[in-house]
């Protein structure tokens, strides 16, 4: 038995060391990455020389995230390539980056650091016993005052000194003992991202002739894409606005990509690509079906599922830069039929930890009007907005816009093309310069009871002042209530010059303030109703 499992072991090793030895290894450099909206396309080069006949080149660095239908292969030598496969290798590592090299350089300067402050202490403490052991020379015959009072004097001063030494060192190898933790942590999680199994990409070649072949290579990769985000900045409300196309860039994929070209594409491949079908919509009667009785403990069974259900569910449940330049000032804009490319000119590093890389895209400066808005029956701040128009040159996503007025960060807005016309609209932020007051006037609110109704009046002051020293023109939202019964009549009976929607109850004033000028709106309106009911959001 044991010469029948030795001759398979030895068949197995010999035919895996002659598939190996049709095999030739080589590595791919990446050049340029094509970042989608989600996924994005790696293109790498690779290099090799190969002998008459069949050659099986395996073109190593390539992601496990690889989808398979994505591999391209061509180049340049005396070479034919008869066949092109993707496979996953569990053996091999992914190659160490240089930023884990870093790290496990850092954690080895601190362990000897740590180690030398462990010493250090060592050191002090045996000799805090050795001259602890040594203090009884008071006891000897023949010892003179003088000379206890000088021993003693030492012992305290060294002892002191010692102790000062001690609780130093302590509260640095404390600390570095800390440092060594955090260290240590981050290399393992590094290296457990290692673990992973890495891609090969397999490329049959045939040659009549040693000859050297240079392969491109291409392919789509999961975990990687861009997020666009916008800084949007005013110096005033005279000038224009400036606004900064940004991306985070993102990539998991298990390997670095150094020093690369990037186009940002608007495209999405993670999305069909066909137009879906309508299917016959039949249109019937709901026939209701009784529910079957459940048995106790089914009954208990279906509560504990959606307890669980329900839990799970809640579980889902700056100053401005300086003028310098950046790679929005080089970035080339290619539009094609169903998307929009931005060719980055300046490499960049993109390392594979998931966390975003921001990539300057293009800034443009986009005519401005200004002004103020304010609802004070919601919030009693004025908002400064600011209408862009031209932005349909910028080929602008949905995304976040981080505002920046007269120097200083106001907040973020969402960038919402579906709602934009001509114009898109954003909000630059409060402004306490602005005061909004508003508030219910007693003397003119009151309830009048009719034979078979009741008539209850309401009156609101909305005062606002301009404190600013430049005039502004501010837009002022209310409301009255919108009657959902033929049962309740709703009257304005004073709207202060407002704009009325009847459709909706609000209210609009577009006021012109000088500097420090101060403005008293008083609107009214009455709600007639049957005696014996009570109303909801009368007010």
């Amino acid at each position: 038995m044991k010469i029948i499992l030795f001759a398979i072991t030895i068949s197995l090793w010999v035919s895996t060391a002659k598939a190996q030895e049709d095999e030739q290894r080589v590595s791919s450099t990446i050049q340029h990455v094509t970042v989608f909206l989600n996924r994005a396309q790696i293109n790498a080069q690779a290099r090799a020389t190969i002998v008459p006949g069949t050659t099986r080149l395996i073109i190593e660095n390539a992601s496990a995230q690889t989808d398979p239908q994505s591999i391209q292969v061509s180049g340049k030598g005396d070479a034919t390539i008869q066949g092109v496969q993707f496979r996953t290798n569990f053996l091999t590592k992914v190659t160490k980056p240089a930023s884990l090299q870093r790290l496990e350089d850092s954690l080895r300067i601190a362990r000897d650091t740590f180690d030398g402050l462990n010493l250090q202490k060592e050191v002090l403490e045996n000799e805090k016993k050795m001259v602890l052991a040594n203090q009884k020379v008071g006891a000897e015959k023949g010892t003179v005052v003088d000379d206890v009072e000088d021993m003693a004097d030492f012992f305290r001063t060294r002892l002191t000194d010692i102790g000062k030494k001690l609780l130093a060192l302590e509260k640095l190898v404390k600390t570095q003992k800390e440092k060594v933790d955090r260290l240590e942590g981050q290399v393992k999680e590094q290296n457990a991202k290692r673990e992973r199994p890495v891609g090969e990409i397999e490329v049959t070649l045939s040659a009549k002739a040693r000859t050297a072949v240079d392969l491109e290579v291409s392919y789509v990769v999961d975990n990687a894409g861009w997020v666009p985000f916008y800084d949007i900045r005013v110096r005033d409300t005279k000038s224009p606005a400036t606004l900064a196309y940004k991306a985070n860039v993102y990539q998991n994929t298990g390997f670095d990509w150094q020093n690369v070209r990037l186009t940002l594409s608007t495209s999405n491949p993670a999305l069909p690509g066909t137009q879906p079908q309508l299917e016959t919509q039949f249109v019937s009667f709901y026939e209701p079906r009784p529910m079957p009785a459940m048995a106790p403990a089914q009954v208990k069974m279906q509560m504990r599922k959606a307890d669980a259900s329900a839990g799970g569910a809640a579980r889902e449940e700056s100053a401005p830069a300086a003028d310098l330049a950046t790679t929005a000032d080089f970035t080339q804009v290619s539009e094609q039929p169903t998307s929009v490319n931005f060719e980055i000119a300046t490499p960049y590093t993109i390392l594979s930890n998931n966390r975003p890389q921001v990539v300057a895209i293009q800034t443009g400066e986009l005519p401005a009007k200004y002004r103020y808005t304010a609802t004070p029956k919601v919030d009693s701040d004025a908002f400064l907005i600011a209408t862009l128009s031209g932005w349909e040159k910028l080929n602008l996503l949905n995304g976040t816009a981080r505002s920046y007025f007269e120097g200083t960060y106001v907040g973020e807005s969402q960038v919402n093309l579906q709602q934009a016309g001509d114009t898109l609209t954003l909000g630059l932020g409060r402004d306490k310069k602005i005061i909004v007051k508003r508030e219910k006037t007693q003397d003119f609110s009151s309830r009048k009871g009719l034979s078979s109704s009741v008539r209850d009046s309401y009156s609101y002051k909305i005062t606002v002042r301009n404190t600013k020293s430049e005039p502004v023109n501010l837009t002022l939202y209310d409301q009255i209530p919108v009657s959902t019964d033929n049962r309740i009549e709703v009257e304005l009976d004073d709207s202060a010059g407002a704009e009325r929607n009847t459709e909706t109850g609000r209210l609009t004033w577009n006021l012109s303030l000088k500097p420090n000028e101060s403005r008293d709106l008083l609107f009214k309106y009455t709600i007639k109703y049957p005696k014996g009911k009570q109303l909801v959001n009368a007010q």
